[in-house]
């Protein structure tokens, strides 16, 4: 009788032991319980990852950066997502409405966001790999991944052909387009960015007319000291207004997207663009020939250039020959408070922002954008020769990081000034009423939450 209690004791924890592995363990010699795939998966920790997503190479950059940090650190799980072609920065906040807000996440107004309380500190960790780290007394609320700048894209053929030379000084550049118009070639193109129509070159007037003589503009105008109705302001829009709406601008770039313009280069519509150099990759995709040599293998310029388009690069000066070089934030990493306060997720957050920057990672991402790097270790990365040309003009200017648009610049405000200078250039507001409407709108900003 008690053998046969004792077969089933036996009998009934085997049944039990068999359940168990039944519903998802199997038992490990000893008599542990070790988990299927399956509770190993649900133990992951997950991390939802949001990023702009414009760019079709850039997207697919960041897909094989997630799935190559996933396969290294199997313990985490990143679920990403891009935010299309529509404005990044209300894209963002609408997820936060939804209930949707990431975890880790590209942002343009990190101010705004952190004073909503909406950022986790990221860690001095991260923080020491990049240059200029965002912060709010003393804890970094964002980190940038890659900064950009603006300058002159030229068509070296045209250049060739004419017997121009790279202008030396702001009144040379004029002259240039003063050559070129005469000979039947629009000098310029504007347009590119529907939501940004002109912003280097008001860019551009605001350095050499605001920001070299006075680089807290944006902080005295917050304090009510100046206004855009001050003499020296207007003077700004109408150099503005003149170059985007006067005889040296093709007629109705304004309105092309990035596509046409580009194509108007390509086809010798117009000689030259003020952009930022990340379209050098797109007409190098158009047009591969935009990056050849114009010499033969005996380092001989081409007597009969083949070529309707060769890229140049050059920044644009100032009235006494000094370039204007602006170094741009061109996307920033932050993540949420709740990322922030939730300890397994900041620490998988810590280490995918740490895997990104990771030299041969990060090299991929710069590739993509022909952008500039945000790191203090200084990364190389294939490019044709213009755009190495123009990383070392860069890494030896001297840089400005004040201008419209930057952190000083109320995130509201910006909206409302794009669609300002997009009525001064094309003729449809006058300066004295764009100045009215800017101080309004610096003035009255919605609260953004």
């Amino acid at each position: 009788m008690k053998s046969m209690r004792k077969k089933q004791g036996l009998f009934v924890l085997l049944t039990v032991l068999l359940s168990l592995a039944g519903c998802g363990g199997r038992v490990e010699k000893g008599g542990g319980l070790v988990p299927s795939k399956e509770q190993t998966t649900e133990e992951k920790t997950e991390l939802a990852v949001f990023y702009s997503g414009e760019d079709a190479r850039r997207i697919s950059v960041m897909e094989e950066l997630c799935e190559k940090f996933m396969e290294e650190n199997p313990d985490i799980r990143l679920i990403s997502e891009h935010s299309g072609s529509g404005i990044y920065s209300e894209t963002l906040k609408a997820k936060e409405a939804a209930g949707e807000f990431p975890d880790i996440f590209e942002i343009q107004d990190p101010y705004t966001f952190a004073e909503a309380g909406k950022l986790g500190a990221i860690s001095e960790d991260v923080g020491k790999l990049v240059e200029q780290p965002f912060t709010i007394e003393g804890e970094i609320f964002a980190v940038p991944f890659y900064k950009t700048s603006f300058g002159i894209i030229y068509n070296q053929v045209i250049f060739k052909e004419l017997g121009l030379r790279v202008p030396g000084t702001y009144g040379e550049f004029l002259e240039t387009c003063r050559v070129l118009k005469e000979r039947g070639i629009a000098p310029l193109a504007a347009g590119g960015n529907p939501t940004e129509t002109g912003k280097y070159w008001l860019n551009y007037y605001f350095q050499v007319n605001l920001a070299k003589g006075d680089p807290d503009w944006q902080r005295e105008r917050n304090q009510g000291q100046v206004s855009f109705q001050d003499e020296n302001v207007k003077e700004m829009l109408t150099e503005y207004q003149d170059m985007m709406n006067g005889e040296y601008m093709l007629e109705d770039s304004v309105n092309m997207n990035e596509n046409q313009v580009i194509q108007a280069l390509l086809n010798q519509d117009a000689a030259m663009v003020l952009t930022e150099p990340s379209m050098v990759s797109k007409i190098w995709e158009a047009y591969p020939l935009a990056v050849e040599s114009g010499k033969n293998t005996l380092g001989e310029e081409l007597e009969e250039d083949p070529c309707m388009f060769r890229l140049g690069w050059f920044f644009l000066q100032d009235t006494e020959g000094e370039p204007v070089v602006v170094s741009e934030k061109g996307a920033q990493w932050a993540i949420s408070d709740t990322c922030g306060n939730d300890r397994e997720k900041n620490r998988a957050a810590m280490k995918f922002l740490e895997f990104c920057f990771r030299k041969e990672n990060y090299r991929k991402v710069l590739q993509t954008v022909y952008a500039i790097p945000a790191t203090k270790e200084k990364i190389l990365y294939p490019a044709p020769a213009v755009q190495q040309s123009f990383l070392v003009d860069y890494r030896y200017a001297d840089k400005s990081d004040v201008y419209l648009g930057n952190e000083d610049t109320p995130e509201n405000f910006k909206r409302s000034m794009y669609d300002v200078f997009y009525s001064v250039a094309t003729g449809t507001m006058s300066v004295e009423t764009a100045a009215e409407k800017l101080d309004e709108y610096w003035d009255n900003v919605p609260g953004s939450w």
